[in-house]
């Protein structure tokens, strides 16, 4: 098996299966229950790959799948972004909403690097095109910091942030919008803004 071939295994074994409660009759008592069914073929397939059978008991974790017009109303509003402020036209929508992820600092990891390769590489290039005092000046300063703080926003995949974690970054970016961005949009163009941001909270009530 390839490498790549053994990512795609690897890849599927982690995803979760989706299943829907549906009302079903059990024929061997005739009695109506709630039963858990794979939602999609692809659940499906992904329960015989696994080996499940009927019959036997296994162990589950169930929790509320992502709600996918959340996602999409997100990426709308990412859009609207990169259509009415300057300085976002290059972005597409996606690319937006990680942009808002990050100012915002909501739904964010931060971790700390290591510094000395690119001091290093800074005290290289100043050495060259600088001169032998300045690189002096800087390589009694820059060697004290050994580390840096890097901020990364976690995924927005269905499969990676879990619902309830998923209204908390819209709440968030929503709010740093209306902070810091609404003042130079259009009277028209940010009341669709706050419609947007109220169908999120209406709808998710």
């Amino acid at each position: 098996m390839t490498t790549a071939a053994q990512k795609i295994r690897a890849k599927r074994a982690r995803r979760p299966i989706y299943l829907t409660c549906r009302k079903l009759v059990d024929p061997s008592t005739g009695e109506e229950m709630g039963c858990f069914v794979p939602s999609h073929p692809i659940d499906q397939r992904l329960a015989k790959e696994r080996g499940y059978r009927v019959g036997h008991e296994y162990r589950a974790e169930i929790k509320q799948a992502r709600v996918s017009w959340q996602h999409r109303l997100i990426h709308k509003i990412g859009t609207l972004m990169v259509e009415n402020v300057e300085g976002w036209e290059q972005l597409n929508s996606h690319d937006a909403v990680k942009r808002l992820q990050l100012e915002s600092g909501v739904c964010c990891d931060e971790a700390e690097i290591d510094a000395r390769p690119v001091i290093a590489a800074v005290l290289a290039v100043v050495d060259t095109a600088v001169g032998r005092r300045t690189f002096k000046k800087l390589s009694r300063l820059l060697p004290v910091i050994e580390t840096v703080p890097v901020k990364s926003a976690e995924s927005l995949a269905y499969d990676d942030m879990e619902q309830d974690r998923f209204e908390q970054l819209f709440d968030g970016i929503t709010e740093h919008i209306g902070k810091h961005y609404s003042h130079v949009m259009l009277d028209e163009v940010c009341g669709e803004f706050w419609e947007m941001a109220g169908r999120n909270r209406r709808e998710a009530a």
